[in-house]
């Protein structure tokens, strides 16, 4: 689920992996992130605390146990991350395929991520539904040497697979949705293996680059019908990425860190008819408090402990609305969606239909 300033994670690893001269990183390389992203619209305006509503096609990325929760079949698109989504099934098994692509861009660096998924969800009890997921994911990178101005550009496809459950706790009296939900996903790391040669004629062996396994688990309570609460707690094993750095590099492994963490997440939607009985709106927030995700350099070379610098943890706040309108069997919902309202807004539009 790599995106927007997560997919530079792949990225670094790989620059990290370069016998180069000095056997050291590049610095231009420093200040990009291995923290995921969210999947764009709605997701982002809750702070990304999606795992265990996962109420639409994006949790065929997420959690792909909430496609059980679907009702009809679905198409879905957004922007941002670049989103688009079918979805299908009976009452008991539903059936979703997803196309997305994250692009990043640098003065020295460009990346591509081009994912491409299958995943089902099904109910085997009237409180429990499971699902899993599988993505072709192809990292394309194009870089310029600091150095030596030359330019190299490689691509390598993996596949990545993400396994989900949601458990309805408690119901609600004379609701139709249940009052409170547990979420838990779980998505194994992976490498790619990509060839960048460091100056004109040179070619590096094959260079495992990381992406780190990721596991989310979360509350979602519904106390009425307007107002939906999630909670969420994301586990990212970014010491992978150390581990694959000890692999393929010379440089001192004890040089650099970047230890696991356990970010929280947190989100709130309200849900109002309109005067004219037209549709609803929703109106939702939510915060993520969350590690910069960069690789830290602790020896004693000045120029990359210069680029390398610690980044604190930060808060994230986020912001988004959607218009809900259902006629005839049919449904539709437009959102807009502020990941980052401190220093973005990184907006993102969705557009999801349902017949």
């Amino acid at each position: 689920m790599l995106a927007g300033r997560a997919w530079p994670t792949a990225l670094l690893s790989c620059a990290l992996a370069s016998r180069a001269a000095a056997q050291s990183p590049d610095p231009s390389f420093a200040g990009y992130s291995f923290a995921p992203a969210s999947v764009g619209s709605r997701p982002a305006g809750l702070g990304g605390a999606f795992v265990a509503l996962a109420d639409d096609s994006k949790a065929a990325a997420v959690n792909p146990a909430g496609l059980a929760l679907i009702p009809l079949t679905e198409l879905s698109l957004s922007s941002g991350e670049r989103w688009a989504a079918a979805s299908t099934g009976s009452r008991l098994l539903r059936l979703a395929g997803y196309l997305s692509r994250a692009d990043a861009k640098t003065q020295t660096l460009n990346s591509s991520m081009l994912e491409g998924g299958l995943a089902t969800g099904f109910k085997p009890l009237r409180r429990v539904s499971l699902g899993v997921g599988v993505a072709w994911s192809r990292l394309s990178l194009e870089s310029t040497s600091v150095s030596t101005g030359t330019s190299s550009s490689s691509e390598d496809t993996q596949v990545r697979f993400t396994a989900g459950l949601l458990l309805d706790l408690l119901s609600r009296t004379g609701g139709s949705l249940p009052a409170l939900r547990l979420g838990v996903s779980y998505q194994p790391g992976f490498d790619w293996s990509l060839r960048l040669p460091t100056s004109p004629g040179a070619t590096l062996a094959p260079t495992d680059v990381r992406r780190p396994s990721l596991v989310a688990a979360g509350l979602a309570f519904r106390p009425s019908d307007r107002w939906t609460l999630s909670a969420e707690g994301d586990l990212i094993r970014y010491r992978e990425v150390i581990d694959t750095l000890r692999r393929n590099s010379a440089t001192p492994a004890a040089d650099w860190t970047l230890p696991d963490a356990l970010e929280p997440r947190a989100g709130v939607e309200f849900a109002a008819p309109l005067w004219c009985g037209c549709g609803v709106v929703r109106l939702r927030g939510g915060l993520h408090y969350g590690s910069s995700g960069r690789i830290r350099y602790g020896g004693t070379d000045p120029l990359l402990a210069r680029a390398f610098e610690h980044d604190p943890w930060e808060t994230t706040g986020s912001l988004g609305a959607s218009f809900f309108t259902e006629h005839f069997g049919h449904a539709l919902r437009i959102d807009v969606d502020s990941r980052d309202v401190f220093n973005g807004p990184e907006l993102s539009f969705g557009l999801v239909f349902r017949f």
